[in-house]
């Protein structure tokens, strides 16, 4: 399972991208999924330095392929208040879908927790059900019922 609730962090008080992509590694590290939370953040921010990973507005999907890891994961993260991603185009982001992977499956693995990510992304539903919903429990139930069901 790539996501499970205990990954589903809501109404989260960070203000900066370095407080959440540390908030990542270090939850990373509490929920067993890394024995090394710094490298897990070097490589989250070696990513976002080849291009800022904010999508859209309001949504970010960071994203590491890692030695650090040994089996694909994905968090969420809801900001209390939309924060500066520091992207090109502008964007805030208040969901961030941050995505863990093992650089022995990078590819393959990293492109199908991506895709199926990105592509609920396009329905506005979606997003707005993401930005809106009220426990990590209900939450988990509607990653449930609209990620790939491989992915849960």
């Amino acid at each position: 399972m790539i996501v499970s609730e205990e990954q589903l962090f809501l109404n989260q008080h960070l203000s900066t991208k370095e407080e959440v992509l540390a908030f990542i590694a270090n939850k990373a590290a509490e929920l067993g999924i890394t024995t090394s939370s710094a490298q897990v953040e070097r490589d989250l921010w070696a990513r976002e330095k080849e291009y800022a990973t904010a999508v859209q507005q309001l949504i970010a999907i960071p994203h590491a392929k890692t030695e650090a890891i040994s089996e694909a994961k994905l968090l969420f993260i809801r900001l209390t208040e939309p924060i500066d991603w520091e992207s090109k185009e502008g964007f805030k982001a208040q969901a961030i879908f941050a995505i863990l992977v093992p650089a022995s499956e990078a590819s393959q693995q990293h492109l199908k927790i991506l895709s199926s990510v990105a592509v609920n992304l396009l329905e506005e539903a979606f997003q707005e059900q993401i930005l809106t919903i009220n426990t990590e429990r209900e939450l988990m139930d509607y990653l449930k019922d609209n990620l790939e069901g491989e992915l849960i």
